[in-house]
């Protein structure tokens, strides 16, 4: 009796009743036009663990929303570096989530060797010191096992020769830009200063420091904890990279209670990779210039100019893992026209977020099938893919989608007018004025897309005959 007394008297002060479900994620307003509840967009078991939580409001950032993820919990130690996570979308929302199973197995393991430490310590000086013969012959050469000298002189020309070509093909790219601008890769995004920090397969006191950490099996080790745990072996998550950067070198030094813990780990049910939750063997098992390799072979039999891959195989951005999926793609597409069109967005990517972006956009174009054949074309400031029987494809794996002046802009294009038929493919999906304004010029509005392409994706394909 009293709970309907009390629901009578919400209703008649214009409130809602009271629910024991109520999440409190979204019952206060996010101030602020491009905030919205994060509980609006995503799943409660996204928004907190017992090692993180998720800021109650998120911004929509190019119609992505953008999550910001904290640690919490009293025995986060060292602390984690930065100490909180911004994350654009809620797929790499679900990735960040899911690699905190991981990181929890990795913090578990053993740390207390006083032994262990320093060869741990040891090895990584003798990884520098092992990079310094490209810089320091002289002075690095004594000591040093011969297969190191021999291992590190071949690998230093060949990769210096692929360097010196990267920045002579940016230097005539920079010379040759055109004075007008090609369709962008994204709607509705700010300049923003790019964030990322460089990739850790580039990093490590430069080609010499690189040189001598493969050397020794730095890399090798990484991969094979990644492969252990089922995650990217590239993610971008800067509280797992110092994790793995601690382990990858301790199981390499052989610390007292490593082996064991390595051992003991268990993968997070394949849900921490980004695409379809799998990876390609070779991304595990290879160093990245030989998945680069693989997928620059695979990708030669396609109508790409050979300018335009390796401007895109160029790009650290792409991660191995990354760069494999939008090979993978490109040979389910096909293109017979406009493939140095998709792969010139893809050489300009300054930002893992907009790699991802395209990758995703990708396997949503893939997976709805247009007829073929199939070329990329501009179609004003958006890009497009023309199927066989001339209709206009669209793909955009936004979270939310916003019917603002830019996006009424580029779908207002002239260029856009022509087609017979015109299809959008969303990655989740359109505000119900977006929809609204997109039917009523003659798009099909294709929703919720981005879970069956993952799930289309599949294996890394063949090239074809």
């Amino acid at each position: 009796m009293r709970h309907r007394m009390l629901v009578a008297l919400a209703l008649l002060l214009g409130g809602a009743p009271p629910s024991a479900g109520a999440r409190p994620h979204a019952s206060p307003a996010c101030p602020g036009g491009d905030a919205v509840p994060a509980a609006s967009l995503v799943a409660p078991s996204l928004l907190g663990g017992e090692d993180h939580v998720v800021d109650r409001c998120a911004r929509l950032v190019g119609h992505l929303a953008r999550f910001t993820l904290r640690p919490t919990g009293p025995d986060i130690d060292p602390p984690f570096d930065p100490p909180a996570l911004e994350i654009d979308g809620i797929d790499l929302l679900k990735q960040r989530v899911a690699e905190m199973a991981a990181l929890r197995q990795l913090r578990a393991i053993d740390r207390t060797s006083a032994a262990g430490g320093a060869a741990w310590a040891s090895l990584r000086q003798t990884g520098t010191a092992v990079g310094e013969v490209v810089t320091r012959p002289v002075e690095s050469v004594v000591g040093l096992p011969a297969g190191a000298l021999r291992f590190v002189g071949r690998r230093a020309g060949e990769l210096g020769r692929q360097a010196a070509d990267a920045g002579e093909r940016a230097g005539e790219a920079l010379a040759d830009a055109p004075g007008t601008r090609g369709p962008s890769l994204r709607l509705d995004v700010p300049e923003e200063d790019p964030t990322d920090a460089e990739p850790w397969w580039r990093t490590g006191g430069g080609l010499a420091a690189r040189l001598g950490k493969r050397w020794l099996g730095y890399n090798a080790a990484r991969r094979d904890l990644a492969e252990r745990l089922g995650i990217d072996p590239y993610s971008g998550n800067p509280w797992l990279d110092a994790e793995m950067d601690r382990l990858a070198w301790a199981s390499l030094a052989g610390r007292r209670g490593v082996g064991l813990g390595l051992g003991q780990i268990g993968g997070v049910a394949g849900t921490a990779l980004s695409g379809t939750g799998r990876a390609h063997r070779m991304v595990w098992t290879q160093p990245p210039e030989a998945v680069t390799a693989w997928n620059r072979d695979r990708l030669a039999p396609l109508r790409c100019g050979e300018e335009a891959r390796d401007e895109f195989f160029d790009n650290a951005r792409f991660s191995p893992t990354l760069q494999t999926e939008a090979t993978d793609a490109l040979l389910r597409l096909a293109p017979q026209e406009g493939c140095d069109l998709l792969l010139g967005l893809a050489a300009g990517v300054d930002r893992e977020v907009d790699a991802r972006y395209l990758v995703d956009a990708l396997q949503l174009l893939a997976a709805a099938r247009p007829r073929f054949p199939v070329r990329f074309e501009s179609a004003g400031p958006l890009w497009a893919l023309r199927d066989g029987d001339d209709g206009l494809w669209v793909a955009l794996p936004v979270d939310l989608l916003r019917w603002t002046p830019g996006a009424a802009a580029a779908f207002g294009s002239s260029a856009l007018r022509g087609p017979p038929a015109k299809r959008l493919v969303l990655g989740r999906t359109a505000s119900p004025q977006a929809r609204a304004a997109l039917l009523a010029t003659g798009w099909t509005v294709i929703e919720d897309a981005m879970g069956p392409a993952r799930e289309q994706a599949g294996p890394p394909v063949a090239p074809p005959p």
